[in-house]
């Protein structure tokens, strides 16, 4: 029987994939290696959040560890330029998702630019 899904590693993007995948039921999460800008891209089974629009659209998702050096300005903003080089329009938003020592997963959004606060 053929697998869906690629071999297992260790390494933070697979643990994000698989976490994806299996747990936050993602589709069509495939990964994006390009020197030290690797990234996943996928598609969520419903709205991350309540104002995006009716349609899903397609997610990018950067892998970190916690234990991994501070982030930068400069290096979220390389994120977002490979993102576009690759895809051929620069994302609103990415995702990180920061890899804790147990292995817990958590997702933060990063916009690109200032964002108008939500209305509750």
């Amino acid at each position: 029987m053929p697998s869906t899904t690629l071999p297992f590693t260790s390494t933070p993007m697979d643990q994000v994939r698989l976490n994806l995948i299996h747990y936050n039921l993602w589709n069509n999460v495939t990964a994006h290696a390009h020197g030290p800008h690797a990234y996943l891209s996928g598609h969520p089974r419903e709205k991350l959040v309540s104002t995006d629009p009716d349609e899903i659209r397609k997610e990018w998702i950067v892998p970190r560890l916690l234990k991994d050096e501070k982030l930068s300005v400069q290096e979220i903003n390389e994120w977002f330029e490979t993102i576009e080089k690759d895809e051929g329009a620069r994302p609103a938003r990415l995702i990180i998702g920061i890899i804790n020592d147990d292995g817990t997963v958590v997702y933060y959004f990063i916009h690109d630019g200032i964002v108008k606060p939500r209305q509750n």
